[in-house]
């Protein structure tokens, strides 16, 4: 007896000591003028790798986490970091649309599995077999905020986009597009540059041109300060963007109460938890972060659980002896995720396209710095 229960403790030692660290690296913007989206990305990565970071034969996954610093070039060099040098398995990240769109011919020569969590660009995706997404595409998202301002009779509009960002002008394109299929009009677009601070000439000719609705996809940080000097200026229209403004502590930051009302479009809230893995997400996030996550945590946990679920599936001894032909089986595996519950709810892949199945949109509105529900809308 005493014989096999020692054999039985060898047995378990041994195991021990081979199980092996998967390392699957994190590329997301914590520094630089998005710094807080990838912060809240990466809680919502942090909370639901301390729960799966165990695969079933013992071998854990280790987080490596680089900040891309909303910079072209630190994202290119971030992911060949993380591919080359740290041979990781797959990529969660880039955050961002333009950022997505600078790694993608790597991720591709490199063969490994990527998935953004947040990035909206349909051309991220587009002709990839190594990018997959989290999220719905800029298509669906501009048409949501088409068809909203016009069932509410708002049937002109200024656009106001940013040249710079390969997300906003996409936006921009989706928006109008449908807007005026709808029958709306757009009467000017205007538009900014990243790290402006000035917005007063943009302004004044939407002053003058007094229009029923104002759409602006563009990020957070020149949001806050447009609705400050919008407002000032005594413009009214409702104003609308895209989930780059989602977040509003920030904007109440800038804008002061003229952020006040001003709605976009986004792809989870927290009031209104999708699946029981969402509740339960809801609840441990407030308790470890001491607030509601956002819709950047939710997608972050989202990409994880992809990333989790197809590692768990290509985990095999053959696999784990060849990088690439590991990375391929991963890869093939997210793109064939099917009714995998996550936090914004369940994520079924469009294998050929790399996009979400019926991702649904909410929109948003904010007061007081904080969000209220107004509807969601489905594809």
């Amino acid at each position: 007896m005493k014989k096999l229960v020692a054999l039985g403790l060898s047995a378990i030692l041994a195991s021990t000591l081979v199980a092996k660290e998967i390392k699957v690296g994190i590329l997301q913007p914590l520094t630089g003028p998005i710094a807080a989206f990838g912060q809240k990305t990466l809680d919502g990565i942090k909370l639901v790798h301390e729960k799966y970071n165990t695969l079933p034969n013992g071998d854990t996954i280790k987080l490596v986490v680089v900040d891309n610093q909303f910079d072209k070039i630190q994202t290119v060099n971030g992911y060949k970091r993380l591919t080359s040098g740290e041979k990781v398995v797959a990529v969660e990240g880039p955050l961002a649309s333009s950022m997505a769109l600078a790694i993608k011919r790597f991720a591709g020569a490199s063969k490994t599995p990527t998935v953004t969590q947040i990035a909206t660009n349909p051309r991220v995706t587009k002709g990839s077999k190594y990018i997959t997404r989290a999220c719905f595409t800029d298509d669906f998202q501009g048409t949501v905020a088409a068809k909203y301002a016009l069932k509410h009779g708002l049937d002109n509009a200024v656009i106001v986009f940013d040249m710079k960002q390969d997300y906003s002008v996409g936006l921009a394109k989706a928006f109008e597009k449908a807007y005026k299929k709808g029958g709306g009009k757009v009467i000017k677009k205007l538009f900014i540059n990243s790290g402006d601070k000035d917005f007063n000439a943009q302004v004044a000719q939407i002053k003058r041109l007094n229009p029923k609705f104002i759409y602006t996809p563009i990020y957070a940080p020149e949001e806050g300060l447009f609705l400050r000097q919008l407002r000032a200026a005594g413009v009214k229209a409702p104003v609308m963007g895209g989930d780059g403004i989602a977040d509003p502590a920030l904007l109440k930051k800038l804008a002061g109460s003229a952020a006040n009302g001003v709605m976009y479009t986004d792809h989870f809230d927290a009031a209104k938890a999708p699946t029981p893995l969402s509740a339960k997400f809801i609840k441990d996030f407030k308790a470890k972060y001491g607030r509601a996550p956002s819709a950047f945590a939710a997608t972050g946990a989202d990409g994880y659980l992809m990333i989790y679920n197809a590692i768990k599936e290509c985990n095999t001894p053959a696999n784990s002896k060849n990088l690439l032909q590991f990375r391929q089986c991963v890869n093939n595996a997210i793109r064939h995720t099917k009714n995998l519950e996550a936090v914004t709810g369940y994520l079924t892949i469009d294998p050929n396209t790399g996009n979400p199945i019926n991702k649904p949109a909410v929109i948003e509105k904010i007061v007081d710095g904080k969000t209220e529900f107004v509807e969601l809308v489905k594809p």
